[in-house]
């Protein structure tokens, strides 16, 4: 794997993570209700992809760095609300610096997940769309299953949308006479959307 591809995967990791950990906070459960979520979060959409294409065991689960990596990060999000400085810690660099690895982790995870559907079915666009997107948003949504809430996918700002398109840009780049790698190409079309999402505020219509 390429390194800058991996640190990219790794943010991601971590951000999502923090994700998971900070619903077990709000929801007031215990260490072990945290790492739960927080794992649910990090590697659940991994988990279902390859689940879906027949990769047993999860890639995830193969080596130990993911899980110790989110284990890490939720010992270290409980200790810091367990401190009552987490507002100093959680302010508003934080914040964006979280927002940051969270779209390089969307971005990320939605290649990955496009590049193992078309790898196994090249054929099926839809399908590969689908990988994308679930390795991107499917821990979210698990997190808030587990956490008894409407998945935030649903009703929040943008965030399912920029990885639908950047699956439909990498099966599209794939198929044509792009001079440039598929994936990187990709990944760009859904940081650069998310990030002017969080920007601009954008939001899908909603009933009001």
């Amino acid at each position: 794997m390429d390194i800058m591809w991996y640190i990219f995967d790794m943010l991601g990791t971590v951000a999502f993570a923090i994700s998971g950990a900070l619903v077990g906070v709000a929801k007031k459960m215990d260490i072990f209700g945290i790492i739960v979520l927080a794992l649910a979060t990090a590697i659940g959409g991994g988990v279902i992809r390859d689940c879906l294409v027949g990769h047993f065991p999860p890639n995830s689960l193969q080596g130990m760095a993911y899980v110790l990596v989110v284990c890490a990060v939720s010992f270290i999000v409980f200790f810091i609300y367990r401190t009552r400085y987490y507002k100093q810690v959680m302010g508003l660099w934080s914040r964006r610096s979280y927002m940051m690895a969270d779209a390089l982790g969307l971005a990320s995870f939605t290649v990955t997940g496009a590049s193992v559907g078309y790898a196994a079915y090249p054929e099926l666009p839809v399908f590969i769309v689908l990988l994308g997107t679930i390795t991107a948003v499917g821990g979210g949504i698990l997190r808030d299953m587990l956490a008894q809430q409407i998945p935030s996918v649903l009703k929040a700002d943008v965030y399912a949308l920029p990885s639908i398109i950047g699956g439909v840009a990498y099966y599209l780049m794939r198929h044509g006479n792009w001079t440039f790698e598929p994936a990187y190409g990709a990944f760009m079309v859904v940081l650069v959307i998310r990030l002017l999402a969080l920007y601009f505020h954008w939001s899908l219509p909603k009933v009001r």
